[in-house]
């Protein structure tokens, strides 16, 4: 069973989790004050209202795009400085560690980069269209009792939107899979799932410069049902090897993770220290 790890990006994360979260209340907050306030009943206040909430998303974005491109790299030096520790482990001595890594390998994490940033800013412009509806309810809401002449009293309204809001959210959406989301929590989900997928290349960069092919899958107890059927299995990474001593071995396209929020990893398989194992658990006793 695989020990979950600190690791430098572990910080980074955090870090960024925490201004979406501080984002997620302070855009709360600015909502429930005015709707208070009843200033969401004014067209003109509404308008102002909806500009400092997309103020307030702009400025995460330009606040976090840069952090989210340094924690995807931190992430993939985490999972190539990973393959290292456990080479130097097995091997039971130093290990060679080129200085940098081929072209490709280095557009790979840009790739990574790109996707974090891109996640993200998808969540922040589904959260500005959100609230952007929450502010047009409002104001259809005002218009229908005022057209209708029903009681208009900006508490009685007030009370109505803010049922309204319970019930639908103010930054929370749907995405494709159905899934229900507020900024913060799909901004944790995209943030994890990018890191362990830089972690995962990082290693299976750093297992490629050293003609490493075969890697194992990570062991958790309590796994989901998605995971569970990967664990321990063998991965080729070049997809050219598919049996290792009756053991099958799946491609890299079936590596880690295997969904959102999904903590497996890759470790090195080392078949000359592998086979070596096996002989002397096989030697009789005082034979090597």
């Amino acid at each position: 069973m695989a020990t979950e790890r600190r690791l430098p990006s572990d910080q980074v994360a955090a870090r960024l989790e925490r201004m979406y979260l501080d984002a997620q209340r302070a855009i709360m907050a600015q909502v429930q004050a005015a709707l208070s306030a009843g200033q969401l009943m004014r067209a003109q206040e509404r308008r102002l209202q909806l500009a400092a909430v997309l103020a307030t998303l702009d400025q995460l974005g330009a606040a976090t795009d840069p952090l989210a491109r340094q924690l995807a790299a931190q992430a993939h030096a985490d999972g190539s400085d990973t393959v290292v520790r456990e080479l130097r482990r097995i091997t039971a001595g130093p290990v060679m560690v080129p200085q940098s890594f081929t072209g490709v390998q280095t557009d790979a994490v840009r790739l990574l980069e790109d996707a974090i940033v891109g996640r993200l800013d998808t969540a922040r412009r589904t959260v500005g269209r959100q609230v952007e509806d929450v502010y047009a309810r409002a104001g259809k809401r005002a218009t229908m009792r005022a057209l209708l002449g029903a009681d208009s009293s900006p508490q009685m309204a007030t009370a109505e939107l803010r049922r309204d809001l319970q019930r639908r959210g103010i930054t929370g959406f749907v995405d494709r899979a159905g899934r229900q989301w507020r900024l913060d929590s799909y901004a944790e989900m995209a943030i994890r799932t990018t890191t362990r997928e830089a972690v995962v290349q990082g290693s299976m960069d750093r297992m490629a410069s050293h003609g490493i092919d075969l890697a194992r899958v990570s062991s958790h107890g309590g796994s989901c049902a998605i995971c569970s059927p990967y664990e321990g299995r063998l991965v080729s990474l070049s997809g050219q090897t598919v049996d290792y001593q009756g053991e099958a071995v799946m491609d890299a396209s079936i590596v880690p993770p295997y969904h959102p929020n999904c903590r497996h990893s890759l470790a090195p398989f080392v078949t000359e220290v592998e086979e070596f194992r096996r002989r002397m658990q096989s030697a009789p006793a005082g034979i090597i």
